[in-house]
């Protein structure tokens, strides 16, 4: 812990964040630091692990994602404990618990995705909701120098430049939870987590971007503190953002809360603060976790990034006082 915040945000705002996987979950963390309960956006392309087995076995969407996001914005309580338990033997090796009570509840539901994640939610006294940005199963594509690389875990495996990334099917409709969520949003987070195959994903399906533009809150990007081995290698944080307004084709300005502190251990570069675009603004600020004996470790510490959003929170609704 690194002492109190400056003050909490108002508990009625609406956040939403855009990810999935680990940096989603360390947004999500700070917002629920901050009092608030956040609606998540999570994309369901993820072909690894248990959610792999899951979609190929059942023929569904990635569920890992959604039950990471579930994870983090679920209260204390036994349940809570037990839903990312991972099997390490027999049949159900590699599994996790909130995987299959996902798969459960949507077997039980008739295949109602919606239904079956807010279920879970409840069932865990979650302080937010979760949403896939899509209910239709899809397969991430990526042009990796010249050659097209199919699969989430492929792309992020090949070693290469990715020069483009899409969604087949690609014309495929936003979960309408997702939809309303970012309509009525009064601050917008991206990131962090993997651009290629975490953040992007959920801008391929069209109407999630078109709402992300067309959405007068906000937009914040937070930015990765290393590149990453494969997915990004080579990549510097101005080349992220580059990357990341491709698929955010229209006018409206960026918000880059960049890492700005000692660099982090880890197998990736360091990312400099450093982005100019015309329609990007950068924050800086000391983001990253330290160990017991203080080194510095490439992962967002979720309280200095409370205190950072909480600051981004305050200038976005000012004060009438």
């Amino acid at each position: 812990m690194h002492g109190s915040f400056s003050h909490t945000a108002d508990p009625r705002t609406s956040v939403v964040a855009i990810g999935g996987g680990h940096g989603l979950a360390r947004t999500l963390e700070a917002l629920v630091e901050l009092g608030l309960h956040p609606d998540a956006v999570v994309t369901v392309a993820d072909d690894g692990g248990s959610s792999g087995k899951l979609r190929s076995d059942h023929k569904i969407m990635a569920l890992g994602d959604m039950r990471m996001a579930l994870e983090t914005l679920a209260r204390t309580g036994p349940l809570a404990t037990v839903f990312g338990h991972r099997f390490s033997a027999g049949q159900l090796e590699g599994h996790a618990v909130g995987n299959l009570i996902l798969l459960a509840l949507l077997e039980q539901g008739g295949g109602d995705v919606g239904t079956a994640v807010a279920t879970a939610g409840r069932m865990l006294g979650c302080a937010g909701r979760v949403h896939p940005c899509t209910t239709s199963e899809v397969t991430l594509c990526a042009r990796i120098d010249g050659t097209t690389v199919r699969g989430q875990v492929a792309i992020a495996t090949t070693v290469g430049t990715i020069e483009e990334v899409w969604s087949d099917p690609g014309d495929v409709p936003a979960f309408r939870g997702a939809r309303g969520a970012i309509e009525a949003a009064e601050l917008i987070l991206l990131g962090p987590g993997s651009l290629y195959t975490s953040v992007i994903p959920n801008l391929l399906v069209p109407e999630i971007a078109v709402a992300v533009e067309a959405s007068t809150a906000p937009l914040v990007y937070v930015g990765n503190l290393t590149s990453q081995p494969g997915e990004t290698a080579g990549m510097d944080l101005q080349a992220h953002v580059e990357a990341l307004l491709r698929y955010l084709p229209g006018r409206r300005p960026v918000t880059v809360l960049a890492h700005d502190g000692p660099p982090a251990e880890g197998s990736g570069a360091s990312l400099a603060p450093v982005v100019d675009h015309p329609r990007v603004r950068v924050v800086t600020g000391d983001l990253a976790s330290r160990r017991p004996d203080g080194t510095v470790v490439a992962a967002h510490d979720s309280q200095r990034l409370a205190n950072q959003l909480s600051q981004i929170l305050t200038a976005a609704r000012p004060s009438t006082a």
